[in-house]
């Protein structure tokens, strides 16, 4: 059976995941089901991209799951609420990925969401109000850069601590038309509320290898 994918799973700002693999989640993790709803979701990322790749190689030898919350089980042993994100590294068309998707099982019931690929701490809101900012810092960058080019993160990396209500920043790995470049982001959480804010300087953005 496969599960619909779902991208309104994320409109709330993602806490910080905790790096736990209980020995009741593996069977659940490791079914070749699970493998193929979750690789669904990769796959739908991949073709939104401007290659549209649709040869992708996860290796799920090396997958990895962060929690956000505890697991409740059911009396089979099989999650019946929870919330993770699964990661697991790969190739797109030949190119190295960490993809990841967020996995929610509600009344025994499992959905899957989109998330960028890496270890963004961002929500689908959050990176959504980033785009054109980030459009228009690459456009600072470079002059060949419109407003037409398509934006792909390939890859994310938290720099430092991620320890909110604190700062703290990232570094997107971005396609935009025929450049690739590493983009610093700041984010500032905001003290009295559940939204964030984030500064993007074209100065601090290089050409990535």
């Amino acid at each position: 059976m496969l599960f619909p994918l779902t991208v309104t799973l994320l409109t709330l700002f993602l806490s910080a995941p905790q790096a736990q693999d209980p020995s009741s989640l593996t069977a659940t993790r490791q079914d070749p089901r699970f493998h193929s709803i979750v690789e669904q979701q990769f796959l739908a990322y991949e073709v939104s991209l401007a290659t549209h790749c649709k040869n992708i190689h996860p290796d799920w030898s090396r997958a990895t799951a962060s929690l956000y919350d505890p697991i409740v089980f059911d009396k089979n042993g099989y999650p019946f609420t929870a919330a993770w994100a699964e990661q697991v590294p790969g190739t797109a068309c030949g190119e190295p990925r960490r993809f990841r998707a967020k996995v929610l099982v509600r009344n025994g019931k499992l959905d899957t969401a989109r998330l960028l690929p890496g270890d963004s701490r961002t929500s689908a809101q959050l990176e959504a109000d980033l785009r054109d900012p980030l459009l228009g810092a690459a456009e600072g960058f470079a002059r060949d850069i419109e407003p037409s080019c398509a934006i792909d993160v390939l890859d994310t990396h938290v720099a430092g601590t991620f320890a909110p209500p604190n700062p703290w920043q990232e570094v997107w790995l971005v396609n935009i038309c025929d450049h690739r470049l590493s983009i610093p982001i700041t984010f500032l959480p905001d003290a009295k509320g559940p939204g964030t804010s984030f500064s993007i300087s074209s100065a601090n953005i290089t050409e990535a290898r």
